[in-house]
């Protein structure tokens, strides 16, 4: 009577039994790689050999792939080189190349499909649509990744993205290089994605671009020489610190660009050399603070749909225009209620020493509203006129096109100038200086007075 539970304790013990994983070398002949995936196992590894392996391929158990130095898996040009709908599947140390072309089958170097923590590691893509692309996959993490895509830098015609993800939370993309694609990396109802390290740079249009992405963070990333370093849209709650934006030149181009983007924070970010720094549309009660702004044309241009910013502790060194709005009244503040800005265009009057100016400050020149109105205008920013229409301001604080005003502006930048690797072109003046010169030509003046008394 004993013996039949003994058996069934034994039998259950051994389904219980954990499956040895085995390690299995892959060689790179044709076809090779397809059979080993079609008899693996989860928790097997796949090691490549050196070579090129065909695709595509589907990766459906939870194995690890992994490529020896010069391993290569070639898609041919015919849809995706490697999907995978595998939970927990792991891609590391592999060079992908040549999926198809066709955007309505996402043809990509690597897809993800509905496989919830995913690892993406090393892997090194050129020639594809797509870099890497996520649907319903949460938790994917891609990092240290090298992907080329087929995209003319600043070219807004082209297609496909660097890492695309949609409808995936929490994912982590970490130290990747990603150029010549639409867009480095695309976010689409991608809440809590974590970026950081990654270089963005020489894609067609933005180095990163988020729809309807909630609390994201991006910290460290380098944006250069893009349509526009950043572009937010739509998504809340970000928090944007210790990022790169420079060299995004063009007719319109942006280094952080934010169009229905609120309750943020973005602190101790660099944005230099850019055609406009900072770009805000309808995006209210974000706090921009810390941050180094230098050498842009704009340095942050902000429409009349935006309330409630607040703007403290920045540098704004040697831009073109520091702040252009397109309305005369405005709740967005240029300081904190204790500290301001730094502003290099202001010659700074501070008596007591505490390193605030004892006046206040608006970075809004007459001429920056007016050719906010007409940018036609912009040709004559550094005309005679243009300079006396500067100094009447500040003789004439009536003459002032907005009531934007920083009431405790900073005498000196916290940050360092030319932070970003350029020398800061000579900012005006100092005080005393311009004192020095008018006293000069007044005692020029008395002593002309006074020979002409002596004369008569």
């Amino acid at each position: 009577m004993r013996t039949a539970p003994l058996l069934l304790a034994a039998a259950l013990g051994v389904a219980a039994a954990p499956a040895v994983a085995h390690t299995v070398r892959v060689p790179a002949s044709g076809g090779a790689l397809a059979t080993a995936l079609a008899t693996v196992a989860s928790g097997d590894t796949l090691v490549l050999a050196s070579g090129t392996h065909v695709g595509p391929v589907r990766v459906e158990h939870a194995v690890t792939l992994r490529g020896e130095p010069g391993a290569i898996v070639d898609g041919g040009g015919r849809g995706t080189v490697i999907e995978v709908t595998a939970p927990g599947a792991v891609l590391e140390d592999l060079a992908v190349r040549a999926s198809g072309r066709r955007v309505i089958t996402i043809d990509s170097g690597v897809r993800v499909l509905n496989a919830p923590g995913v690892r993406v590691r090393r892997v090194r893509a050129s020639d594809v649509l797509y870099g890497v692309y996520a649907e319903r996959s949460d938790g994917i993490v891609v990092e240290e990744c090298e992907l080329a895509g087929r995209v003319p830098p600043m070219t807004e015609t082209g297609e496909g993205n660097g890492i695309h993800l949609w409808y995936t939370r929490d994912a982590l993309l970490r130290r990747n290089r990603v150029s010549r694609f639409m867009d480095a990396i695309y976010l689409s109802f991608a809440e809590g994605a974590h970026a950081e390290g990654n270089r963005l740079e020489g894609n067609g249009r933005y180095g990163f671009h988020t729809m309807y992405c909630q609390a994201g963070v991006l910290t460290a990333n380098t944006f250069a020489h893009n349509v526009a370093g950043c572009a937010v849209m739509f998504s809340n709650h970000l928090r944007v610190a210790g990022n790169l934006f420079q060299h995004n030149r063009g007719p319109r181009t942006y280094g952080l660009l934010l169009r229905d983007c609120s309750d943020g924070a973005f602190t101790d970010n660099r944005l230099v050399d850019n055609t406009i720094a900072v770009f805000m549309d309808n995006s209210n009660r974000n706090r921009l603070t810390g941050n180094l702004v230098q050498d842009n044309g704009w340095g942050v241009l902000l429409y009349s749909s935006c309330a409630g910013n607040v703007f403290a502790a920045n540098s704004f060194i040697n831009d073109e225009y520091p702040v252009a709005l397109d309305m005369r009244r405005t709740d967005n503040r240029f300081d904190d209620g204790r500290r301001g800005n730094y502003w290099s265009e202001n010659t700074a009057y501070d008596l007591d020493g505490d390193g605030v100016s004892d006046a206040p400050w608006s970075p809004v020149s007459a001429f920056a509203f007016l050719s906010k109105q007409y940018p036609d205008l912009s040709v004559l920013a550094k005309s005679p006129a243009v300079a006396a229409l500067g100094v009447a301001e500040r003789v004439f604080p009536a003459l002032r096109a907005s009531e934007a005003v920083d009431r405790f502006p900073l005498v000196s930048p916290p940050h360092a100038a030319g932070a970003a690797g350029r020398a800061p072109r000579p900012a005006r003046a100092p005080a005393r200086g311009a004192l020095l010169g008018f006293c000069g030509l007044l005692g020029v003046g008395a002593l002309g007075l006074a020979r002409r008394g002596s004369a008569r």
